[in-house]
């Protein structure tokens, strides 16, 4: 099969609002997942795109509804540029997709709302398969926003933030200074459990960079191919993953970049959630209350979230808490008193099910599930839908 895209290009402007349109099937050639898969591409296109950022879709529908307005494949372009109007956004992407033979097509306008006009087209080709259209989405991104694509690119965005893009999904790592913290807590309220008992001093004597968000499903799809997820998109962490699953999610990452990404160690996980040298000493990470930065039972409606919608903690790292509870790199263990420096867990597990440490809390947790202390632990085969994991550069 051929798929051919047109597109818009435009010139590199100050930051503007773009939100994404329902796919348009005037024919009905094209299936409800074909569709999805587009609008998803092309949000995620607007996502990784350099002074542009995308409209909240949330609050994009409620507009649509407070006006009642439907995102129906149907409605004309002067209507859909009278909607952009009223969110206030600069450019609205408009997909159309149809099907000829064993052919797949995607047309993809971008409306720019003060002059109604649309720019000139474009051509891609590439097969049709889900992710070559979500591939080529990438790549229809690049030429709209005049970036080069690449399979794999690594970069030094600023003093403090590294820049991954692979194979279009971009993604920032934030830098943790080395230094030193308490671990664990001491005390005898119920969210000061026995197993983050005792309190003890830890160094991290080497500076390292934690993903700013959780990996999320497009880019665990862009690495693996695959995604386990249950509530498929691609800005919600990627869930259904057991330890081994991120092992090797950082296996092909390291492959792909000539570069180690791993989990994080426990005491990196908990020092990065802290804060590092800059923490508030707050009993979330970035907030003493929950709801300012995390997904959890109180808020999440009892599933993920995506990504970035909460505050970040010091580091401008975001849901270190809620959403889904994190793998690190450790065999679990309880904790000593004594004094560590760059502590790793034991070297090898003897008990018959090998336990990892989980942190973070998920989205069906209480709030004291959640905190920057709090730790549980898996076997790592176990997989679920609260379970997720954020990866680390050295």
């Amino acid at each position: 099969m051929i798929l051919a895209i047109v597109a818009m290009a435009l010139s590199a402007s100050a930051q503007k609002k773009v939100a994404v349109w329902e796919t348009k099937c005037s024919d009905g050639s094209a299936s409800a997942m074909q569709m999805l898969i587009v609008r998803g591409g092309m949000e995620t296109a607007v996502s990784n795109a350099p002074g542009y950022v995308g409209f909240n879709r949330t609050d994009f529908d409620a507009i649509l509804r407070e006006h009642n307005f439907q995102r129906s494949g149907a409605v004309s372009d002067a209507d859909i540029k009278r909607m952009g109007e009223m969110a206030g956004v600069q450019y609205i992407i408009i997909p159309e997709v149809s099907a000829q033979g064993d052919d797949f097509y995607i047309i993809v306008k971008m409306l720019d709302i003060e002059t109604g006009q649309f720019g000139a087209a474009h051509q891609e080709l590439c097969s049709s398969s889900a992710a070559d259209i979500k591939k080529a989405c990438a790549k229809l991104g690049s030429k709209v926003f005049g970036i080069a694509y690449t399979d794999f690119a690594i970069q030094q965005k600023d003093a403090n933030t590294i820049t991954v893009n692979v194979k279009g999904v971009v993604f920032n790592l934030k830098k943790v200074e080395a230094g030193s913290f308490t671990m664990g807590c001491s005390g005898q309220s119920w969210e000061c459990e026995l197993s983050s008992q005792p309190a003890h001093p830890v160094t991290i004597s080497k500076d390292y960079y934690i993903g700013e968000f959780e990996v999320t499903q497009g880019l665990f799809e862009a690495v693996m191919g695959t995604n386990p997820s249950q509530w498929k998109y691609h800005d919600r962490p990627v869930e259904n993953v057991n330890w081994n699953d991120a092992q090797e999610f950082c296996r092909k990452l390291s492959q792909l970049s000539n570069r180690t990404f791993s989990l994080p160690t426990e005491a990196e996980w908990e020092y990065a959630a802290r804060g590092g040298r800059r923490s508030a000493g707050t009993r979330y990470s970035g907030s003493s209350n929950p709801g300012d930065v995390a997904w959890y039972k109180a808020n999440s409606n009892q599933r993920t979230n995506p990504v970035g919608r909460k505050k970040p903690n010091e580091l401008g790292i975001y849901d270190m808490n809620g959403n889904v509870s994190e793998w690190c790199q450790d065999y679990y263990e309880v904790y000593g008193a004594e004094s560590q420096m760059d502590p790793t867990g034991p070297a090898v597990k003897n008990t018959p099910v090998k336990l990892r440490v989980c942190r973070g809390g998920d989205y069906n947790d209480y709030n004291g599930f959640c905190t920057v202390t709090y730790r549980s632990s898996m076997s790592e085969s176990w997989k679920n839908n609260d379970m997720g994991f954020r990866i680390v550069l050295y």
